[in-house]
C-alpha cells in the first residue's frame, strides 16, 4: 500500500490509518450493563410489591408501632425511593454502555464504597457471609478496568 506517495519508498513515512470508533462497548462493560439493567428492574419489582402491599392494606394489618394511614403513607415513600433508585440505576448502566466517562468514575467510586461497606461488615459481625456482598463489587471493579473498558470510555475503540 503506498498511502497515495508515487514512490513506494516514502510509504513508511505516510500517516497511520485513523482507527474509527466502534459502535459496540467491549463484552466486559455489556456484561456490567446488564447486570444494571437486571438490578435496576428487580428494585422496580420490588417497589411494585411493596406498592400493591400497601395499597391492598397488608402491611397495615401487620404493623402495631404505627397507624393503619402512617403505615401505607411509610410504604407508599419507601416504594417510591426503591423505584427512584432502580431508575438511576438503569440509567447509570445505560451510560456506561454508551461510553460516558462519568459514569465509568462514579461507578468506580460507588464500587468501592460498596468493597468497604462489605470488609467492615465482615470486620464488625465477624461473620464471614458478609463477605459475599464483595461479589459483584468486585467484579464490576475489574470489568469496568480492562483494557478494552477503559479504551472504550476515553476513545470509543477497543
Amino acid at each position: 500500500m503506498t498511502y497515495g506517495y508515487a514512490d513506494p519508498q516514502y510509504a513508511p513515512y505516510a500517516p497511520a490509518p485513523v482507527e474509527l470508533p466502534r459502535q459496540s462497548a467491549p463484552p466486559s462493560v455489556h456484561t456490567v450493563a446488564i447486570l444494571h439493567y437486571l438490578s435496576g428492574l428487580l428494585q422496580l419489582a420490588a417497589a411494585a410489591a411493596l406498592a400493591t402491599l400497601a395499597t391492598d392494606g397488608v402491611l397495615a394489618r401487620q404493623t402495631d408501632l404505627l397507624a393503619p394511614s402512617r403505615a401505607g403513607q411509610l410504604a407508599y415513600l419507601v416504594a417510591g425511593g426503591i423505584a427512584l433508585s432502580g431508575l438511576i440505576t438503569i440509567v447509570l448502566g445505560r451510560k456506561l454502555q454508551r461510553g460516558r466517562q462519568w459514569a465509568r468514575i462514579l461507578m468506580i467510586i460507588w464500587t468501592l464504597l460498596g468493597i468497604a461497606g462489605a470488609v467492615l461488615a465482615t470486620a464488625s459481625t465477624g461473620d464471614v457471609r458478609a463477605a459475599a456482598g464483595l461479589t459483584f463489587p468486585a467484579l464490576y471493579l475489574i470489568l469496568l478496568n480492562t483494557r478494552a473498558a477503559r479504551s472504550w470510555f476515553r476513545w470509543h475503540t477497543w
